[in-house]
């Protein structure tokens, strides 16, 4: 059947969708092997090149595949539909070659009934490709995976931006109190959600709601998954989704996407343990790597190592949150890069570590990481959002009023012109009975910090009192203006700071730290650099 595309008035592409010159071939360092048997899919029927949707001939050779093991071959350009992969699969996509998504949303957004009909299973959301309950998964050979992302969201407000912001300002709080927080013209904030392309009718514009995937590739309960050599390009949402799995190895995968369509999360591995990602390149919309334990999941998340990856995006490059319910531990990111070489605003923040739903985060260290026009280098934040609606005890206790963060460690953080203060805060509230209810981030060690900000002008408005973040979701941009221009750190037990270096715009005017309502503060080192000039 001739590809059917459900929105023919989208999918424009305009300039600074894509980051230009994307150094694909220093990641995609191998094509991959190949087990025996080999199904190639021109065998079952599937033409290359064909405008035909081929999701029956893909399938089949799947299917063959998932009978015996070995390897389905795809030499060549196909259309197809959502896939299902079994275990002892290998889908390799050689290199040059390209499985494309259809533009039919039916033809994708029907991918639980396919799961069904072929596993015997409901799949948890549509999906371009879907693994569940497998075992020895790979995805491989050089090639390309494209989900055709522009055709599944509305255009946006406006066209990328791509020369840079004179001055920086976010919105004050009285307007974030009056729900402006997405609309005040000139805010950081807004320049970037104003580019973004979403599926809904996020302003009250009249628009249809969209229907989309849930993410390009899905691989949930499974085990021993290998992704490497891939490229994963132009997600309809998110790209990458482990979900519910263990022994996972991902390295050498670049993400390409549309850095405007919105919710194109790069890697996001929700309750999965035992993962490896390294040596991966990300450009992408939403957060770049996403740690999530939701209330699916019923189970701790754990022994998680991220190193040598390289991140792009306008959202969090590194990110635990949102989504978290369940324990998320022993977490390792080292030797990475986050930076935006084109677009303005820069990235929302750097490393963000949040915990809004009563996930108790602990035992995370990050070091040695290089940013570059990231917005909030360091972005640690405690509240009680409560996605899951459990009913709020009287007196203030249990999973409702929030979980904990706890044994941090941030060293040897660079990052070159920053725009927004480095923000740690947990909480303080009352519960129905009076009782005060305190959450604090605790043992939180930073050493080795150095942020130097963006030479600009900035307009900064500092409440006479900075509210308590208890139910928002969290961003870094969100808060408004804090009184201080380097770090600020509110509701902390066990702080250590060591080594802080700011050099913060000419203009500046408040001090490089404020604490507020921390206790056991250790604060050795803190040094004012000569601030950036323009040239």
């Amino acid at each position: 059947m001739k590809e059917i595309v459900t929105y023919p008035e989208l999918g424009k592409v305009l300039e600074g969708d894509f980051t230009p010159d994307l150094p694909v071939d220093e990641y995609i360092v191998s094509p991959g092997e190949m087990r025996e048997p080999v199904y190639d899919v021109r065998d079952f029927g599937a033409v290359s090149g064909s405008p035909e949707v081929q999701t029956d001939k893909l399938q089949a050779a799947l299917d063959a595949c998932g009978e015996t093991g070995g390897t389905v071959l795809v030499r060549g350009s196909f259309i197809s539909g959502s896939l299902v992969i079994q275990s002892h699969t290998t889908l390799y996509v050689e290199s040059g070659s390209t499985l494309t998504a259809s533009r039919n949303v039916d033809d994708l957004i029907d991918s639980s009934r396919l799961m069904q009909m072929h596993m015997g299973t409901e799949s948890s959301g549509g999906a371009f490709l879907l693994v569940k309950d497998a075992l020895d998964v790979r995805l491989t050979g050089g090639g390309r995976i494209s989900g055709q992302g522009a055709w599944f969201v509305h255009p946006p407000r406006k066209v990328p931006r791509l020369d840079p912001i004179e001055t920086v300002m976010l919105p004050s709080q009285e307007e974030i109190l009056e729900g402006k927080i997405n609309t005040v013209q000139g805010s950081i904030r807004t320049e970037y959600r104003d580019r973004i392309r979403y599926a809904e009718d996020k302003y009250g514009e009249g628009l249809e709601n969209l229907k989309r995937p849930s993410a390009m590739v899905w691989i949930q309960n499974c085990r021993d998954v290998t992704i490497d050599n891939i490229i994963l390009h132009d997600s309809m949402c998110w790209t990458l989704h482990m979900d519910a799995c263990d022994s996972v190895r991902i390295r050498n995968l670049v993400i390409d996407d549309n850095r405007h369509v919105a919710n194109t999360d790069g890697i996001d591995l929700t309750g999965c343990r035992d993962v490896t990602v390294k040596h991966c390149l990300i450009s992408c919309a939403d957060d770049g790597i996403c740690l999530k334990n939701d209330a699916r999941t019923g189970r701790e998340m754990r022994n998680i190592v991220i190193r040598d990856c390289r991140v792009i995006t306008v959202m969090n490059a590194f990110k635990i949150g949102t989504g978290t319910r369940f324990p998320i531990c022993k977490v390792l990111v080292e030797d990475c890069s986050f930076d935006m070489p084109d677009l303005y605003p820069g990235s929302v923040s750097g490393i963000s570590v949040e915990s809004c739903d009563g996930s108790e985060v602990e035992d995370i260290v990050i070091r040695r990481i290089r940013m570059h026009r990231v917005s909030c280098p360091v972005y640690v934040l405690l509240n009680r959002r409560n996605q899951g609606k459990i009913p709020l005890t009287e007196d203030g206790t249990g999973l409702s009023w929030g979980g904990a963060i706890r044994r941090i460690r941030l060293e040897d953080i660079r990052a070159e012109d920053a725009d927004l203060p480095c923000l740690v805060t947990g909480f303080t509230d009352t519960a129905g009975d009076g009782t005060p209810v305190r959450r604090a981030v605790e043992d939180l060690k930073i050493s080795d910090l150095s942020v130097r900000f963006r030479p600009c002008g900035e307009k900064v408005r500092v409440p006479e009192e900075i509210r308590e973040f208890l139910t928002d979701y969290p961003e870094s941009n969100a808060h408004g203006d804090v009184d201080a221009c380097g770090l600020y750190v509110r509701h902390a037990d066990r702080l250590s700071l060591e080594n802080i270096r700011i050099a913060p715009r000419p203009m500046n005017t408040r001090p490089l730290l404020a604490l507020h309502d921390v206790k056991d503060a250790m604060v050795g080192t803190m040094v004012e650099e000569t601030a950036h000039v323009e040239a």
